[in-house]
């Protein structure tokens, strides 16, 4: 089976070139750029955030502060950054890293090679790092062909020390804020509220255009398209409907490759949902099509596969019609259905529109659903009260293989030998698709609307920001 993991959507090439296209003067220094998102991040943990949204928040927040030993390109091929060169062994288990000279951390002092050999001790059971002269020796402890696509994409490896003596929270107590040699230094933080940063004078790929970055959060996409149209916002996260207004109104808006899977999740200890039959007939009552045309304004892909087309290259071989009959069939056999609850985030709006669009499907299969919001906290609870979920996973790799992890983690998806070989992925997941424990609805895109002032809009397909690079019209130094 041939793969397809750097396979983008045509539509996101588009977009992007669109917003280049408008960047046809000079690059200026200086200025705010204003970003408001929806989510409401309190830690800057992504291990710690309670949700799929204030995750991914999370990480676009300390990619602007951090580095790593290497970067991925547009195309999702390993790059330098804080490694000029490497080299590995025929069986790639020893690897030598050559690190760039002069990288300095944002408070001015000097990084180490033995700093960034702390930094990559979370690289897995088995691995070793140590110092050699200017460079790093790293034995992986195994073959590992994929660790650059690893120290590029693995949370847990990127460069950071805390600061000290820095300045305290409003109204609370004094909290270090974090150091890295990346090209904004956070200098304010206020969780779930707001972010502030500052250029990193001495970075060493060169200053960011802008001067600040000020993250505002917990913002309602109403509330965001408002603020783009007076000027209050450069970059501001979509829900659907915006995104298409704004599109029909002529308004930059950009669109990722699509990075969430939106899925129903059935709770695996609620007795009503364990006959098999239950979870067959409500999968086959799901009108995806009328679910990404109506709720997602036609964003996004129906989904019966885990993984999006752009990083497998097979999801078109998971089946994604609607059977009504069959679902009816299913109905008739069970004799007296179970009463059922299927609950979802109060936070997020399309989680609970789905929930709703699920719950009239099942009904026409003669299957009752009570919709019912799941509590504060919800993730970490062992019982929801509700039989069924309506769940978001962030899935967007760049590879298949990171992919396949990131499913592990938020879905149990299983994950044996090597991830992201093609042929041994898809026999996992559609075995792990005909256990129902999931069903996948809609693949799902970053939906991002650009103020006209922002000159050279910088990101990957896959969602990953690059406001380094970006620049405000008209600003001056």
């Amino acid at each position: 089976m041939r793969r397809f993991a750097y396979r983008f959507l045509a539509a996101s090439s588009a977009a992007c070139l669109a917003l280049a296209a408008g960047a046809a003067t000079r690059p200026h220094y200086g200025g705010t750029l204003r970003v408001e998102i929806q989510a409401k991040p309190s830690t800057l943990d992504a291990a710690d955030s309670t949700d799929v949204a204030e995750a991914e928040a999370v990480l676009k927040l300390r990619e602007l502060i951090y580095d790593r030993l290497v970067r991925l390109d547009p195309q999702g091929r390993p790059e330098p950054a804080i490694a000029l060169t490497w080299e590995h062994d025929e069986q790639a288990v020893k690897w030598r890293f050559k690190l760039r000279p002069g990288v300095k951390w944002q408070d001015g002092a000097p990084l180490t090679p033995e700093e960034v050999a702390t930094a990559l001790k979370g690289l897995g059971a088995g691995a070793s790092v140590r110092v050699s002269g200017e460079g790093l020796e790293v034995n992986a402890g195994g073959p590992s062909p994929g660790l650059l696509t690893t120290l590029a994409t693995d949370a847990r490896l990127t460069i950071r020390r805390s600061a000290v003596g820095a300045p305290p929270l409003q109204g609370g107590s004094p909290v270090a804020l974090p150091i890295g040699t990346g090209p904004f230094r956070l200098t304010s933080w206020e969780p779930g509220r707001r972010a502030v940063l500052q250029a990193n004078e001495d970075y060493w790929d060169g200053r960011p255009y802008v001067d600040t970055i000020e993250i505002l959060m917990g913002h309602a996409s109403r509330d965001e398209v408002l603020d783009l149209e007076l000027g209050k916002a450069d970059v501001v996260e979509l829900d659907p409907v915006e995104a298409r207004r704004a599109q029909q109104e002529s308004k930059k808006v950009w669109t990722s490759a699509p990075v969430e899977l939106l899925c129903l999740r059935f709770g695996p200890n609620r007795p009503a949902v364990q006959e098999r039959r239950v979870r067959v007939a409500l999968a086959d009552s799901i009108d995806r099509v009328a679910i990404q045309k109506v709720l997602l304004q036609n964003y996004g892909d129906v989904a019966g596969s885990i993984f999006p087309q752009w990083l497998s290259g097979y999801t078109f071989l998971f089946p994604t019609a609607m059977n009504l009959d069959h679902a009816r069939q299913l109905r008739g056999e069970i004799g007296v259905a179970p009463a059922l609850k299927v609950g979802y985030d109060p936070s997020d709006t399309l989680a609970r529109q789905t929930a709703e669009r699920v719950a009239v499907n099942a009904r026409d299969a003669g299957i009752a659903l009570q919709v019912v919001p799941l509590p504060e906290g919800w993730t970490g609870m062992p019982d929801l009260g509700a039989d069924l979920v309506i769940q978001r996973a962030r899935i967007d790799g760049p590879t298949l293989g990171e992919a396949a992890l990131e499913a592990a983690a938020s879905l149990s998806f299983p994950v044996n030998g090597e991830p992201g070989q093609p042929e041994q992925t898809y026999a996992a997941e559609r075995q792990f698709v005909e256990t129902m424990a999931v069903v996948p609805i809609i693949h799902i895109p970053e939906l991002l609307g650009i103020s006209p002032r922002l000159m050279d809009w910088s990101a990957t397909p896959w969602g990953a920001w690059h406001l380094e690079r970006v620049s405000l019209e008209g600003e001056k130094p």
